[in-house]
C-alpha cells in the first residue's frame, strides 16, 4: 500500500486543468458574445479554432477520471471493499460539488426568467437526467450542466462497478479496477458505434458528445491512468517523452475527424460510423498518453505556478459562472449585429472581469466553507498522482 503524504498540489495537473478552462471560457467568449450577436460567422478557420476547443473537455473528463480513480484506489486499499468506503467517497463528492451546482441551477433559473432566449428549466436538471440518454432541449438551459452530468453519473457508476466486481467475480483489487476502467471505455464507443452518424458539428455535439451514456469513457481512461501510475509503475516513467508525442498524435486525429464534421460532415457509412465512436476515444487515449509526462511538469516562473494555482483553485466556479454571465453581459449591453466591435470587446473584458470577480466570491464564501464541512463526517483521500520513482 503507498504511504499517505501531505498533500500537494501536482504543477502538471494544475495546469492541464487551468489551460483546458482558459481555452472554454476563450471558445464560449467568442460564440457567447461575438457569433451569437451575428459580428463574426462561424465558419472557415474561426469554425475549425473553436470547434477544437472540444480537446478542453475532453481533458477535465480524464483529468477527472484520473483523480477519482486515485482516491478510490487509495481508499479501497485503506479501507478493503466495503460500502461505507463507497459512502464516504459519495459524501465527499457530493459536498464538494452539489452545492454550487444547484447554486447555479437556481442562478440560471433567475436568469432565463429574466432574459428571452435563454432557455428553461425542466425538472431533469435537478437529477443529472437531462442529457443521459437524450438530447437537451434547445436553446440550452444552464448550458455547462451537460459536462457535470457525465461527471456526477461517473461519480456513482464507477464506485460501483469496482464494488460489484470485486464481491461478485472476487478479483483482486487492480484487476477490478482494470476491468472497470475497460467497461467504461467500451460500452460508451460501442454505443457510439451503434448510434447514426450525425450529418454536422452541431448535431455530432447534440446526439453524441454531450449525452451521458455515450461520453463515459472520457472518464474511463482517466481511471485506466489511475490504475496503470498504480500498478504498473514501469510503464507509467518508461519513455515518457515518446507517450507524450504518441499522445499529441492520437489527440490530432481526434480533432481531425471534429474538423471533416465542420469542413464537409460525415456521411452514412461504416467507416464514418467507426469514426463516430473513435473521435473521442482517440482524444482519451491521447491525453492518457500525455498524463506522464504532464504529472511530472515543473513550472519555474513564481507568477505563472501562483496563476495555474489560481485558476485551478476557481475552475469549478470559474465554469459555472461564466455562462449565466455571457447572457446578463449581453443583454444589458445590448449587444447585436450593430454593436460596434469596441463595444463587444468593451463587453468581454468586462465579462472577464465579472466571472473572475464571482468566481473567487462564490469560492470562498460558498464552495469552500461548504466543502470544507465533509472534513467532519468524512476521511480525507489524497488525489495526487501516486509516487512513482525508478528502479535503482
Amino acid at each position: 500500500m503507498e504511504k499517505q503524504q501531505p498533500q500537494q498540489r501536482n504543477q502538471g495537473l494544475d495546469t492541464l486543468r487551468a489551460l483546458a478552462v482558459i481555452i472554454v471560457l476563450a471558445n464560449h467568449c467568442f460564440l457567447g458574445l461575438l457569433v451569437s450577436t451575428g459580428k463574426i460567422a462561424w465558419e472557415g478557420p474561426s469554425a475549425y479554432i473553436s470547434s477544437s476547443a472540444v480537446v478542453s473537455i475532453e481533458w477535465l473528463f480524464v483529468l477527472s477520471g484520473y483523480l477519482i480513480g486515485a482516491i478510490m484506489i487509495r481508499s479501497l486499499e485503506r479501507s478493503g471493499a466495503n460500502l461505507s468506503g463507497c459512502w464516504d467517497f459519495w459524501l465527499r463528492r457530493w459536498f464538494r460539488t452539489l452545492p454550487c451546482y444547484y447554486l447555479f441551477l437556481l442562478v440560471n433559473i433567475v436568469v432565463s426568467n429574466l432574459i428571452p432566449g435563454v432557455g428553461s428549466f425542466e425538472a431533469s436538471y435537478l437529477i443529472f437526467s437531462q442529457n443521459l440518454i437524450y438530447p437537451e432541449a434547445q436553446p440550452h438551459f444552464y448550458g455547462e450542466s451537460w459536462s457535470l452530468a457525465i461527471d456526477e453519473w461517473f461519480y456513482i457508476i464507477m464506485p460501483i462497478l469496482v464494488y460489484g466486481i470485486i464481491k461478485a467475480a472476487r478479483l483482486s483489487l487492480r484487476k477490478s479496477f482494470y476491468l472497470t476502467a475497460i467497461i467504461l471505455i467500451a460500452v460508451p464507443a460501442i454505443m457510439r458505434l451503434l448510434h447514426a452518424v450525425p450529418a454536422d458539428f452541431f448535431a455530432w455535439d447534440a446526439q453524441i458528445r454531450r449525452i451521458t451514456l455515450y461520453h463515459l469513457d472520457a472518464t474511463g481512461w482517466g481511471v485506466l491512468a489511475a490504475a496503470i501510475n498504480r500498478w504498473s509503475p514501469r510503464w507509467w516513467l518508461a519513455g515518457i517523452n515518446f507517450k507524450a508525442c504518441l499522445g499529441l498524435i492520437a489527440t490530432c486525429l481526434g480533432l481531425m475527424a471534429i474538423w471533416k464534421l465542420v469542413h464537409s460532415g460525415w456521411e452514412q457509412t461504416l467507416a464514418f460510423s467507426v469514426i463516430n465512436s473513435l473521435s473521442i476515444s482517440l482524444m482519451g487515449i491521447g491525453t492518457l498518453l500525455l498524463l506522464p509526462l504532464i504529472t511530472r511538469l515543473q513550472l519555474k516562473s513564481a507568477p505563472v505556478t501562483a496563476a495555474v494555482a489560481s485558476i485551478s483553485t476557481y475552475s469549478y466556479t470559474l465554469y459555472l459562472s461564466h455562462f449565466p454571465l455571457i447572457f446578463i453581459i449581453r443583454f444589458n449591453f445590448d449587444l447585436n449585429k450593430s454593436s460596434s466591435l469596441a463595444g463587444i470587446f468593451l463587453a468581454c473584458g468586462v465579462w472577464l472581469v465579472a466571472v473572475f470577480v464571482v468566481s473567487v466570491l462564490v469560492y470562498r464564501w460558498f464552495e469552500k466553507p461548504i466543502s470544507d464541512l465533509r472534513e467532519k463526517f468524512t476521511t480525507n483521500i489524497a488525489a495526487a498522482p501516486f509516487s512513482v520513482r525508478p528502479s535503482s
